[in-house]
This record gives structure tokens, sequence and C-alpha cells, in this order.
């Protein structure tokens, strides 16, 4: 005797009727994020990553201070107003990281409760004990090592 198969089992067993309810477009982009590098070599995987199919996303280098976000297009703007209607902050950095810029950009989105993950590249060799010591405190979510695909495909999990 053969095991039946449900019509919620498989998706050609639906039926016309139901499969007019499946949805065969993308996903509306719900998130707000921003991506920040902390560091010259990291800004680089910012850029490259940031000509992509993104809804909300905004992409930034941070100043020294942490005070202010640059955008890619060289605009300086204060942080704190730059993340306040953000859903999602991912930080990306190298063993060449920015640790009082992190730790002010942290403290602004452990205020709010923003979600934060962290990439930590790995390129030129191991990964620094200060580097980590630098984004733990404030990263939710670390990646470590993060390779450079790694930030496309947060972005698109996050649907940013």
């Amino acid at each position: 005797m053969a095991t039946p198969i449900l019509v919620s089992s498989c998706a050609r067993a639906a039926t016309s009727k139901e499969a007019a309810y499946r949805l065969d477009y993308p996903l509306a982009h719900a998130r707000s994020t921003r991506v920040i590098a902390f560091d010259p070599a990291a800004a680089e995987v910012v850029r490259a990553v940031s000509d992509g199919p993104w809804g909300q996303a905004h992409f930034y280098t941070a100043s020294v201070s942490g005070a202010e976000l640059i955008t890619l297009s060289g605009e300086a703007r204060p942080m704190a107003a730059e993340l306040e209607h953000s859903d999602s902050v991912i930080m990306v950095a190298t063993n060449a990281i920015n640790a009082r810029a992190v730790a002010a950009v942290g403290a602004v989105c452990r205020e709010r409760s923003t979600m934060t993950a962290g990439l930590l590249m790995t390129d030129e060799g191991s990964l620094a004990g200060d580097t980590l010591m630098a984004i733990r405190p404030y990263a939710r979510i670390l990646l470590v090592p993060a390779e450079h695909d790694d930030l496309f495909e947060l972005l698109r999990a996050t649907r940013a």
C-alpha cells in the first residue's frame, strides 16, 4: 500500500485554487539597514556591495570619532540622526578597525535596541585580538572570519 501524499506536502500537488495564493514576486523591502565600514579596507568591501539591489540600505564609512557617518559620495552626516530610523546596523571591519568609532555607533544602537551584526574580514592573515575585543561588545551577531560575499548574503537575508 502506498503512502498518500498530502496536498500541503508538495507544491506540485497543490490545486490551481491554492496556487492563486502563492507569492510570485520578491518580498517587499522591509528593513532599513545601515552598513558601516570602520577602516579603509572594509570601506572597499562596502563600496563593492553598495551597488546591489537594495531597497532601504544605506552605506557609510565611520569618521575617526564615530560622531559622523560619511556617505560613499563623501557627505558627512550626524551618526545619531542616520541611525534614528534604522532597523539594523551591519558593522564591517578588518584588523585596522577604528575602535572608538565602533564604540560610538554601538552605544547608540544599544540605547535604541537596534539589531547589530559585525563582519570581521581577515584578508591580511589572522585576526588580531584587539580587533575582536573592539567589536564584540556591540555586535549581537558576529561573523569571524567573514568573506566578502558574506556582506551581500547578510543584506539579502535581512531584506535590506
